[in-house]
């Protein structure tokens, strides 16, 4: 029997705090070591920060000694990959492999060409593999519809919807998103990138990659979802004229021709949540998931799922369309 992955949490968050159980639940896999730089959680047990039995795993500040019996880092901290790639030169010089919630690791060959090059070098020379994934970037919103042409004679063009009530995510994604603020203050985070889905441009790249075509230009908007009447929740409340979320548009050209477009919604309240992805193409064809899927739950399992895959990768910069595809596989 091949012996268990031995992981190691970077990030105990709330994301981190989720994706926990899901790393515990499965014997191919065991928990090693957790790392945070929060002074407050320094020295505690990890079971304890997630408020279940102690795990006799202690939390720790010291990346070094965490990674020392580790084979794959879990790294759930920023969206940014800038802000990402000092951690990830001290996780591979330890030669260990990283699958990470950061959005703009998902893709960043096009958006930050240099810096995917200098990390898929030293990957490479480390012999492991980077992988940044999750519900949406990773999977919802361009693995997937990547994924289903695979039934197609042509496609011309794809629609992709992700629709969500956020009324029962987590408070940092509802604060992401906008919810409770008036439409000046939307539009002013808006302005210093304060408020908006972070990985639309990454996703139409990795699309456009598989598909063979190459995008001349992108565009990303961001505007607020504003109620006309009180929307309420256990603990919170938006008033009329207030937004309750962001719509946020993606598209992608070849030409003057709009190949991809990404709509993304995400507000407390929304009425008619679902997954959608709509080909253009011979044949074309509408796939819907009703109700949608519950993005932080998703995205624990699709981390999990991605980690042996990513573990027995070729190794450099990895991405969701050039890796063995993911399974729950218990």
């Amino acid at each position: 029997m091949t012996a268990p992955l031995r992981i190691v949490q970077i990030g105990l968050g709330p994301l981190g705090q989720m994706l926990t159980p899901h790393l515990l639940e499965r014997n191919t896999l065991k928990l090693t070591g957790a790392v945070d730089i929060r002074p407050e959680l320094v020295g505690t047990d990890l079971g304890t920060h997630n408020k279940q039995a102690p795990l006799d795993i202690l939390i720790t500040d010291n990346l070094e000694h965490a990674l020392q019996n580790a084979d794959v880092a879990v790294v759930t901290t920023v969206s940014e990959l800038e802000r990402l790639a000092p951690l990830l030169e001290k996780i591979c010089a330890k030669g260990v492999h990283v699958v990470s919630t950061c959005e703009e690791l998902s893709y960043p060959w096009q958006t930050l060409p240099e810096l995917s090059q200098k990390i898929d070098t030293l990957a490479k020379a480390n012999n492991v593999s980077i992988l940044g994934t999750g519900i949406n970037p990773g999977f919802l919103m361009d693995f997937l519809p990547t994924a289903i042409t695979g039934v197609c004679r042509s496609v011309d063009s794809i629609h992709v919807y992700r629709i969500q009530d956020a009324s029962f995510r987590r408070l940092p994604f509802r604060q992401k998103i906008g919810a409770g603020l008036t439409e000046d203050e939307f539009k002013e985070r808006v302005k210093t990138k304060k408020i908006r889905h972070v990985g639309l441009t990454e996703s139409m790249h990795m699309m456009a990659s598989r598909l063979g075509w190459v995008l001349d230009r992108t565009e990303d908007v961001v505007e607020p979802v504003i109620t006309q009447t009180e929307v309420r929740g256990d603990d919170w409340v938006v008033s009329p004229g207030h937004a309750t979320g962001v719509n946020q548009m993606g598209y992608g050209y070849v030409g003057d021709r709009k190949v991809i477009t990404l709509e993304f919604r995400a507000a407390v309240g929304q009425t008619d949540p679902q997954e959608r992805v709509h080909i253009y193409g011979s044949p074309e064809f509408d796939l819907t998931i009703p109700g949608g899927i519950n993005g932080d739950a998703a995205t624990c399992s699709v981390i999990t799922n991605a980690i042996p895959v990513v573990a027995s990768a070729a190794p450099g910069l990895r991405t969701m369309v050039d890796i063995a595809p993911i399974a729950c596989a218990q």
